[in-house]
């Protein structure tokens, strides 16, 4: 049993490179997420008591006329269970494993702020019959599915998010001949992603748009954090302990491996090209300042080749 302890503690450790610069930066996000949660039940708790009565007022809803009414609504919270573990499996076997979690969990977070500035601004009728208003103290009540926690679905945001991770992160991870398979589990996880926006709205637990909302933020949030981390954070060898714990990876599948050394000849390549740019523009520099010089130590003659 020991020696089966030993090489898990290697392997683990091998995987999740735990460093002061990693550890820090993990545990920074993780409070950063852990405070929007909080002051997100906040402000979903006032915009719970400021909503009107929906037994009075309604929204009209295009997509309520289309899609029958269910009343399931742990199937919401079972879809969130579909979408978020097969993900967390795929941020637990990634390469860099601390780095997707940031990554993930950031942009979460920046969703979570976005939604603590519009979910009390405007009050929205719940469209959901016998939702519970919310009535205890705002920072100690801890409640779902709440009247007017409307705009936008939180639900929605972790559909998004855990589909997106997927087309970026999880695509790559298939080898070049099993790329067929990668797609048809890209198409199940947006199917599912889909249909589990159309439970929130049969549940009449969100406004259609709600959903539509949340699609756009989510994907909104994640490629800017991935933006920023290639542009700002990678590109210029910052938290090298977090974004490349083991240079290009302990990946050493040969796709993967080939993927690396595209990317480092694509960066060669550039690199030369620029330095081929800069020298012609400096050469043109040169022979434009040249003629001027010649041109005013040169004195002008006229010739005339025709007879007298």
């Amino acid at each position: 049993m020991a020696p089966s302890m030993e090489r898990f503690k290697r392997w683990f450790f091998h995987r999740y490179r735990f460093t002061k610069q990693s550890i820090g930066v993990t545990a920074l996000v993780i409070t950063l997420f852990s405070l929007s949660l909080y002051f997100m039940n906040v402000m979903a708790n006032i915009a719970s008591r400021l909503s009107p009565d929906n037994t009075k007022y309604k929204l009209n809803d295009r997509l309520f006329d289309a899609i029958p009414s269910i009343k399931v609504l742990w199937l919401t919270d079972l879809a969130d269970a579909f979408m978020f573990i097969p993900t967390v499996v795929l941020i637990l076997t990634h390469y860099r494993p601390l780095y997707l979690f940031c990554k993930v969990l950031l942009a979460w977070t920046l969703c979570n702020i976005m939604r603590i500035t519009t979910v009390a601004i405007t009050s929205f009728p719940d469209p959901r019959d016998g939702c519970i208003h919310s009535v205890g103290e705002f920072f100690t009540t801890f409640t779902l599915h709440r009247c007017g926690d409307a705009m936008f679905s939180g639900h929605t945001v972790i559909f998004v998010i855990s589909a997106l991770t997927w087309t970026s992160h999880g695509y790559h991870r298939f080898p070049h001949h099993l790329r067929w398979l990668a797609c048809i589990i890209l198409t199940l996880v947006w199917c599912l992603c889909i249909g589990s926006a159309i439970i929130v709205i049969a549940n009449r637990a969100h406004y259609t748009v709600d959903v539509l909302v949340a699609f756009y933020v989510a994907a909104g949030n994640f490629y800017f954090l991935t933006y920023m981390f290639e542009r700002y954070i990678e590109d210029k060898g910052r938290l090298r302990d977090l974004t490349q714990p083991w240079g290009e990876g302990p990946d050493t599948r040969e796709h993967i491996q080939r993927c690396a050394e595209r990317r480092r000849q694509q960066t060669d390549t550039g690199k030369e090209v620029k330095a081929v740019q800069d020298g012609d523009e400096s050469e043109m520099r040169s022979v434009v300042t040249e003629i001027p010089a010649i041109l005013r130590g040169t004195p002008l003659t006229m010739t005339d080749d025709g007879d007298d």
